[in-house]
């Protein structure tokens, strides 16, 4: 019994990892084996849908709403942790998925967009689920993420060099004072480690 178990585990792990696998395209990818550093830039489309069916703007009014009905000052943290997520948190969250493993064996690196470097890595957010719960067990959910990954020159940003949509990304569950965007957080960070995953068959 513990064996089938064991085994129906293990399927259960390769499924998913396969599911979420990036599709890459290893010849157009090739000049990353000629790169010490490339940046990352995350970026969010105006009509960006969060959570369901919500617009952006109208998810942050909420989220803003919901966090302030007791005390104002946490609706306004909310938001300001918030957008420092979208301009630095998520994007060293995927930095630190992409780079942990990969620094193993390669010496190429992945930096934040204000450091000097031939190529950038545009990460755009295409849809974005939050999850729910605290911390028990029981009624909670993992955040949930999509995203087109773009590779561009950095003095040619309007000009892509390779384009791959990423798979709908399940990350870690995470709770704390902003759940919600610790969530997305751990999405971002899986982003990176399956990034990464697929970068190996390239630079190793």
């Amino acid at each position: 019994m513990f064996r089938k178990i064991t085994f129906l585990f293990l399927v259960s792990l390769t499924t998913v990892s396969f599911a979420q696998r990036i599709k890459i395209d290893k010849k157009k990818l090739e000049f990353l084996k000629n790169e010490t550093k490339i940046a990352v830039k995350l970026t969010f489309p105006e009509d960006l849908i969060i959570y369901s069916l919500h617009p952006e703007k109208e998810f942050i009014e909420n989220m803003k709403q919901k966090y302030g009905k007791i005390d104002k000052q946490k609706g306004v943290k909310w938001f300001e942790t918030y957008e420092l997520a979208k301009k630095e948190t998520w994007r060293d969250a995927f930095i630190k998925g992409v780079s942990e493993r990969l620094k193993k064996y390669s010496d190429l690196e992945f930096v934040p967009s204000n450091e000097e470097t031939n190529y950038t890595l545009v990460v755009e957010a295409d849809w974005i689920y939050t999850g729910y719960g605290g911390k028990a067990n029981v009624g909670r959910e993992e955040g949930k993420l999509e995203a087109t990954l773009r590779f561009v020159k950095t003095d040619q940003p309007d000009s892509y060099i390779y384009s791959t949509q990423a798979p709908k990304v399940i990350g870690n569950y995470a709770y704390g004072e902003f759940g919600d965007i610790e969530r997305i957080r751990e999405c971002y960070n899986k982003l990176g480690y399956l990034l990464e995953l697929q970068l190996k068959r390239i630079l190793k």
